[in-house]
């Protein structure tokens, strides 16, 4: 297979209809993170589904995407990056379809794995397309910007705009609002984009991609079942076990693999290291709250579900205003001082709202979410941004889909350990009480792992300009 890339040349036309489907399409799979979110209360009174069901609602999704988006990056490599983002997308509004038809919990989770496998076969493509497509350092810092504040303004709209949906249509309609959009991004992407493909990507590691999924599923399985059952449940503390030696394994194959699914010598670049430990940091606290506080005006302040996705509106609009902003400046500034600030900020909102109580109004409220939403703009785009300029341009799919992983596999754990902490019923006589505990609780952790992840950031990202990235550091790095 000889590859063929879409270079510089392209015309402005032809990349901005490019820029168009790739985010159109980063939007709509980032999306599913959280405009299910909304809906759990109105899926669990339709199907009967307990808090460790709903969990499982949206880390199911969530969890299949992170379990195999290495394995997604590694296809495109050798593949061609846009026939897999096509097929992937083809995947997702299939389940986004079976999703809306589900007639009981068991088998709507089963259909949020398969829209899961089809977002992990179609997003490390996203960002590799814009990078084959954008060669230029500053074109490319405002490109990804614009990819970034995609994903970013869709984790973050999800819950508004299902609330809107939920409240005119019923939950089913946040998977059927789907349909329209693939087939509108098909049409621009078999329009706009041209193939490309790495035919030295290598070949793909199966075992890797076995034992590293198995070790995300298990954790997460451990922590919500803990969360239902308690941890010392010999359950919960068996997935939990069974996890940890997981990690062990995983962690012994890709080390002796010549081509592993997760390459772990570029981990000994710092700056590597650090986005995406930020990105673990990221997914965990911002998709963890969210989880926990649309609960929380739902089921404890009994707000509608639209009122209950408008509440989020202030996240909204600070990452709306900061994330754009970032791409402009990280090519003078460089990229440690805006994601320590970001990791900082996400910890400085968390505390805030341990002020929280069933009856806290909202005006104690929305501007905590804004400093959380600044947090979330100005760490997203440098993450990403130093992820690619630590790896070699023909790795740019692993190195993408690794950075997504680590942001997903965060949500995951968010979800399940700051989940776990939340009461397990609905309702009932002391439930606002144990709920207002344990969202105080969740706040504590959220703001010591968003600290943990400031603190990195500071302390092993280079204070270097965005485009000082060595080319022989990153040589060196790709054949360690």
């Amino acid at each position: 297979m000889s590859a063929s890339y879409v270079h510089a040349s392209a015309t402005p036309l032809r990349k901005a209809w490019v820029l168009t489907a790739i985010t159109l399409g980063q939007f709509l799979i980032q999306l599913d993170l959280t405009i299910v979110n909304v809906a759990l209360p109105s899926i669990g009174r339709d199907l009967g589904t307990t808090v460790s069901g709903l969990q499982w609602v949206v880390d199911g999704y969530n969890l299949a995407v992170a379990s195999l988006l290495l394995i997604g990056g590694r296809i495109g490599d050798r593949s061609g990056h846009k026939r897999v983002y096509l097929t992937g997308l083809a995947v997702f509004a299939l389940g986004s379809g079976l999703c809306a038809a589900a007639p009981g919990s068991g088998w709507l989770i089963g259909f949020r794995v398969l829209q899961g496998i089809g977002a992990a076969i179609e997003l490390p493509a996203t960002l590799a397309i814009l990078t084959h497509t954008f060669t230029g350092t500053r074109e490319r810092a405002q490109a990804v910007g614009i990819w970034a504040g995609a994903a970013g303004s869709s984790l973050i709209i999800g819950p508004v705009l299902g609330g809107v949906l939920i409240t005119a249509f019923g939950w089913r309609s946040v998977f059927l609002v789907n349909l329209p959009v693939t087939v509108l991004i098909g049409v621009l992407t078999l329009s706009a984009v041209h193939e490309s493909a790495e035919p030295a990507a290598g070949s793909f590691d199966l075992l890797g991609q076995v034992t590293g999924s198995a070790t995300l599923a298990l954790l997460a399985g451990g922590a919500i079942e803990g969360g239902r059952l308690g941890f010392t449940h010999p359950v919960s503390l068996g997935l939990l076990t069974c996890g940890a030696a997981g990690a062990v394994a995983f962690l012994r194959v890709e080390h002796r693999r010549p081509d592993p699914v997760l390459p772990l010598g570029f981990f000994r670049r710092h700056d590597y290291s650090a986005a995406n430990a930020n990105g673990l940091v990221m997914g965990f606290v911002t998709i963890g709250l969210l989880f926990v506080f649309t609960l929380f005006f739902q089921q404890v302040q009994g707000r509608s579900a639209m009122a209950a996705g408008l509440r989020f509106l202030p996240l909204t609009v600070a990452f709306a205003l900061t994330g754009p902003l970032i791409g402009r400046v990280i090519d003078r500034a460089g990229h440690r001082a805006p994601m320590t600030a970001g990791a900082a900020l996400l910890a400085l909102g968390a505390v805030l709202l341990l002020r929280v109580h069933p009856s806290t109004s909202y005006g104690a409220i929305w501007w905590p979410f804004a400093i959380i939403g600044v947090g979330y703009g100005l760490l997203s785009t440098p993450m990403a941004a130093t992820v690619l300029g630590a790896v070699p341009r023909e790795r740019a799919g692993m190195a993408s889909s690794t950075n997504l992983t680590a942001r997903l596999a965060g949500g995951v754990f968010g979800i399940a350990i700051l989940g776990a902490l939340l009461p397990a019923g609905t309702g009932g006589q002391g439930y606002a009480g144990q709920f207002s505990s344990g969202l105080h609780a969740a706040l504590l952790i959220a703001a010591g792992v968003a600290l943990t992840g400031a603190i990195l950031a500071a302390t092993l990202i280079p204070p270097r300009r965005a485009s000082d990235v060595t080319r022989p550091g990153v040589d060196q790095a790709s054949r360690i």
